[in-house]
């Protein structure tokens, strides 16, 4: 059984620190809630110093989140809240028998030489490739790990820009003998204006090519993580609707933190991080659970690094008719 009065003082403690940085920051209860995810009651209760509304797992697994949103984790802080909530820790595997063991090391001997054969069979065919095609094979960028949540965590995916690959025919041609151009006519004062306007309008067009740009962004009840694509594009929603996805195709972004904000009738509902781009594109998407309103507007703006919009999409809720109507 878990000591309440151990576990009291201590998360008291986390408590302090916590409130203490929200007021440093300037950060109000509710902005807190929107920023940590966490419901707003149960942050108030939290700040109030109440620990046994919840059992003590779920307390501290708000508090960790709470901490984490505002860049005060202690870990080993945590670790003797767990230990006075006598939380169990993992337990270690059992030691193997010799017998075991020699398995164990037989069987990692022939894994082991099993991956060298493949390494020397796959270094042989990379060589062999690029003596054919003489450039080398280019690998797919490592995808990375990401830790679970207390609520559901969008996907993204960055595609990076490779350079082309070299012209045999342009170098060929660069090897000919370049004959001498001939002398250009003298410009009239029309065609300098008209190449000084061609002029700006191109460096107009390459400024706003780097800007960043949301190619896509849709409603959908689905999203096809293998491809990373929306399923059926929604333009209303239905009170039988539990739940909705929004996607989003981004371009050239700034490299900051991407937010999906929601909101309902022109109300704050959650502020969901769509992670931080990485390369020149970046697709993610984010779930919102809708209720089953009968009314209402939903509107997402997609926003990047300090509150800058970079678009929004809205969709309604509308009640059909019904049959024979």
């Amino acid at each position: 059984m878990e000591n309440l009065t151990d576990f009291t003082e201590i998360g008291r403690i986390v408590l302090e620190n916590i409130k203490k940085t929200r007021q440093e920051k300037g950060l109000t209860e509710e902005t807190a809630a929107l920023k940590s995810g966490i419901d707003r009651e149960q942050l108030k209760k939290l700040e109030s110093g109440n620990l046994t509304f919840l059992p003590p797992p779920y307390v501290i697994a708000l508090l960790r989140k709470y901490a984490l949103a505002l860049g005060i984790y202690d870990e080993t802080l945590f670790k003797q809240l767990k230990e006075s909530a006598d939380i169990p820790a993992p337990k270690s595997p059992r030691k193997r028998t010799a017998q075991s063991q020699k398995s164990a090391d037989r069987t990692e001997n022939k894994n082991r030489n099993l991956y060298a054969s493949i390494t020397a069979i796959i270094v042989i065919a990379a060589a062999a490739l690029w003596m054919i095609f003489g450039r080398p094979i280019q690998q797919p960028p490592p995808m990375e790990a990401s830790l679970p949540d207390v609520s559901e965590l969008p996907a993204a995916y960055t595609s990076p820009t490779a350079p082309p690959p070299p012209s045999t025919q342009a170098a060929a041609e660069a090897k000919e003998t370049i004959s001498p151009a001939p002398a250009e006519p003298e410009k009239t004062a029309v065609a300098a204006e008209d190449e000084e306007q061609a002029a700006s309008l191109s460096k107009s067009e390459q400024e706003h090519s780097n800007e960043t740009t949301v190619q896509k962004g849709c409603f959908t009840l689905s999203i096809d993580r293998a491809a990373m694509e929306p399923g059926k594009e929604i333009d209303i929603l239905t009170p039988a609707t539990g739940s909705i996805y929004y996607f989003s195709d981004i371009t050239m972004p700034s490299g900051e933190p991407i937010w999906h904000e929601w909101e309902l009738n022109g109300k704050p509902v959650d502020r969901i991080s769509v992670g931080t781009p990485t390369g020149n594109r970046w697709r993610c998407w984010s779930r919102k659970s809708t209720g089953n309103r009968q009314e209402g507007k939903w509107t997402v703006r997609v926003v990047q690094g300090e509150g800058v919009e970079i678009h929004s999409d809205s969709i309604a809720v509308t009640i059909p008719p019904e049959e024979g109507q």
